[in-house]
């Protein structure tokens, strides 16, 4: 080939590559923009009250917090660390303690009111900070901003709307913004509460009504009865007597008048106690996906539904923890850009859930297992969340869920049996140490020499105090710590920990 044609071989290349790295299909590109200078929230709720989110601010209701401060708890209520398993751990240490120095336990609760309005935004305050590894730049303050005040451009970037109605985009590595599941048609993210608008404004509307039938049908109506010739002035009066009667249950009425208390009865059920009892479930379902963790119905709920619910709700969490911790591992990124620029390898933040939120995905790595997939240490640390330092790979594991080769198998096989044998001994062995004791020997000396059976009722309870009461405790205690034995067996050979 002649250096003209590979010239123009290598120019074709890079132009496709200037393709493949530019941006094809836009928002400029494919849709029409109108006269704005930044996209709307598509939100038809606030569409239709302003485009205001201060709408949202005012949904004041008992269950709806209740609801929306147990899905928080679920993130706030848990610890965090700041994994440095790749890089500079003494840095990584470092991130991690200081983070906890400035509250970050306040600013992630913040954080979380991105599932409701759709999207959080903080100010981050850079400082120059001493520290023992040099003076550095680090956010001293992060402070929460009202969603108001912003908007966001046709590319996703963050606009501050100011009081004279002009929009200024904001600088980088300035603004965290937390955002709930965002779209390209949706920037401002999936906002819980416009799922729980209108539940919570029947619901309002159910309860003035209710309180208006709950007067009607919870008290008598009373009927005042006036002569043909009584003026309107008399009638006038008579009625505020009648009123005093309902509210007080005393009056004085004229002698010409007479009065007659008419109940009112009610027939089926209330409508509006069933309205509200609606409202509740759609607002339990908005925030938490379910419903049985906060409803008793009169139907009742069975094991695996409550389990099914709370797998929901489980999914929820390991959902927020994510958004949370991208923000701040974002946090995490600047500060390593600001002052170790050529780090290659940074620390992300970790939220640590509960055991029972991950017992779902441990047992689905079980059922991999069995199935020939190898885990290592790393997966361990990724998906779990706990750091390489505070465990390490033992034969045994190895051999069962997270195998280094089939040839670790066999121990784990032999490891179950012998814990099998220790088992069922040490239970052969209490069977043969109670049947030494006689239990019952103070019991049958009394009826062999007893001359009448109401002797034996009136002896009886004294039998108890010449029982061998500490070689029963002694006894049973064994037999506590043979259980448990027995109990954590089952577990591992369930978990498939162990065979056998």
């Amino acid at each position: 080939m002649s250096k003209k044609n590979k010239k123009q071989q290598n120019d074709t290349q890079s132009k496709r590559n200037l393709q493949l790295a530019k941006e094809v299909a836009t928002r400029n590109v494919a849709e029409y923009i109108t006269g704005l200078d930044y996209l709307p929230n598509p939100d038809t709720i606030l569409q239709k009250n302003g485009g205001n989110i201060k709408v949202y601010r005012e949904m004041v209701d008992a269950h709806l917090d209740a609801v929306k401060n147990k899905r928080f708890a679920s993130i706030t209520s848990r610890a965090w660390t700041i994994d440095g398993s790749k890089g500079d751990a003494k840095k990584a240490q470092f991130i991690e303690e200081y983070l906890w120095n400035i509250d970050l336990r306040n600013t992630i609760s913040q954080m979380l009111e991105a599932i409701g309005f759709g999207f959080a935004v903080h100010e981050i305050v850079w400082n120059a900070v001493q520290t023992e590894i040099g003076v550095l730049i680090l956010p001293t303050a992060i402070k929460d901003r009202k969603q108001e005040w912003f908007k966001f451009g046709n590319d996703g970037e963050l606009l501050l709307q100011k009081k004279d109605s002009t929009r200024e985009q904001m600088p980088d590595r300035k603004f965290l913004v937390t955002r709930n599941r965002p779209t390209v048609t949706n920037p401002y993210g999936n906002a819980v509460y416009s799922r729980c608008f209108w539940p919570l404004a029947f619901k309002k509307g159910g309860l003035k009504f209710w309180m208006l039938f709950v007067e009607k049908y919870g008290m008598p109506k009373a009927i005042g009865k006036v002569p043909p010739t009584a003026t309107e002035k008399e009638q006038q009066d008579f009625l505020k007597m009648l009123v005093g009667l309902v509210r007080d249950a005393v009056a004085v009425i004229p002698q010409t008048g007479s009065v007659e208390l008419l109940e009112t009865r009610l027939s089926g059920t209330n409508p509006h106690s069933e309205i509200i009892a609606w409202a509740d479930k759609a607002m339990s379902k908005a925030w938490l996906g379910e419903t049985l963790t906060t409803e008793q119905t009169s139907s009742g709920g069975t094991q695996a539904m409550a389990t099914v619910h709370n797998d929901v709700r489980a999914d929820l969490a390991l959902d927020d923890a994510a958004m949370v911790e991208s923000s701040i591992n974002q946090l995490i990124r600047w500060i390593y850009e600001i002052n170790w620029p050529n780090e290659k390898e940074i620390p992300w933040m970790n939220i640590i859930l509960p055991e029972d939120l991950q017992e779902a995905r441990l047992e689905r790595d079980v059922k991999l297992t069995q199935l020939g997939v190898k885990f290592n240490a790393q997966y361990i640390t990724d998906v779990y969340g706990i750091d390489e330092k505070y465990f390490e790979m033992t034969e045994v594991q190895q051999g069962a869920m997270f195998a280094e080769g089939p040839e670790k198998k066999p121990k784990v096989r032999n490891a179950g049996l012998e814990l099998r044998k220790q088992v069922n001994a040490f239970t052969e062995h209490l069977a043969d140490e109670c049947e030494k004791v006689d239990f019952l020997a103070p019991i049958r000396e009394l009826v062999e020499n007893a001359k009448s059976l109401e002797e034996v009722r009136d002896k009886l309870g004294g039998c108890y105090g010449e029982m061998p009461m500490e070689k029963i405790e002694d006894e049973m205690e064994q037999a506590f710590i043979a259980a448990d034995l027995a109990g954590r067996f089952t577990l591992l050979r369930k978990a498939g920990i162990i065979d056998g």
